[in-house]
């Protein structure tokens, strides 16, 4: 029993490091006003995050080279499963700034769904506005006059 006891205890603290990395606030912050190259993406989910940021007035400038923003957005992209069996695609987008590359902004959204979920309106259209739904909450998190409210949330009752 005394013998695993070491092993126990490295088990434990590789365990809290891993918790503890994984909550770490990244380094950079993705201000208003900072200029953000979309890299091409698989599913062409590029243009519908492009088209999404414009819909909902991300105060962000969209360049068209790397080499003009100050950020940069990746993807991972996955497809999951078959085309009939529980089909879906799970994407991991990142954000890092464009000279050291250091990690600004990550999440994933997926388009998976078992059973009836292809009922349900999917497609990369539905993940861009996911994406930018959380890149949106992450700047209003980050400061409360960062992010102003999109055009297309406002009603008008007149």
């Amino acid at each position: 029993m005394v013998r695993y006891r070491p092993l126990a205890i490295f088990a434990m603290c590789l365990t809290l490091v891993g918790l503890l990395e994984a909550k770490r606030p990244v380094s950079a912050s993705l201000s208003p006003g900072a200029t953000l190259y979309v890299a091409p993406m698989e599913w062409n989910l590029d243009r519908f995050v492009v088209a999404e940021i414009r819909r909902q007035s991300l105060p962000v400038q969209l360049v068209a080279a790397p080499d003009q923003a100050d950020f940069v957005m990746t993807s991972l992209y996955q497809k999951l499963g078959s085309h009939m069996i529980a089909p879906g695609h799970y994407i991991q987008v990142r954000i890092v700034a464009a000279g050291a590359g250091t990690p600004v902004w990550a999440d994933e959204v997926n388009d998976f769904a078992v059973f009836f979920g292809r009922l349900r309106a999917h497609g990369p259209r539905k993940a861009a506005q996911a994406i930018v739904r959380k890149l949106r909450a992450s700047m209003a998190a980050a400061g409360p006059r960062a992010v102003p409210k999109s055009t297309s949330d406002r009603q008008d009752f007149r």
